[in-house]
């Protein structure tokens, strides 16, 4: 727990970069699939995916750091289903079903995580 205090600002640029990777990672993973660059795709996926784990474990650090506070928990929570969204329409999109409701649903609850980062929506 001292280690997380002591190196918050560590994890929170962790966290902010991590989400820029995602962000950008997410969307030409899913075009790449619509092109049909397969093993493009499949590399940026496993980028993603590497991001995903890093921003997962920055994210409880910083939750763990703010005393769990219900609104990190909440955004924590989020993000773990806009990740399950996320992964979800890429995988649709590379077998060539539906994807657009997961990617549709994953975009918006990206947008809605990065507004609450942000403090623009807070309870």
């Amino acid at each position: 727990m001292s280690y997380i205090l002591e190196n918050i600002g560590l994890f929170q640029t962790i966290h902010r970069s991590s989400w820029i990777f995602i962000f950008t990672l997410f969307f030409i993973t899913y075009f790449l699939y619509g092109l049909n660059k397969s093993k493009a795709a499949n590399m940026t996926q496993m980028f993603l995916r590497l991001f995903f784990i890093v921003m997962l474990f920055s994210g409880v650090s910083l939750v763990i750091a703010y005393d769990f506070d219900p609104f990190y928990v909440t955004k924590g929570l989020i993000a773990i289903i806009m990740m399950g969204l996320m992964e979800s329409s890429n995988v649709r999109r590379k077998k060539g079903g539906q994807s657009k409701s997961a990617f549709i649903g994953g975009s918006v609850l990206l947008v809605l995580v990065v507004l609450m980062g942000f403090r623009v929506i807070s309870f």
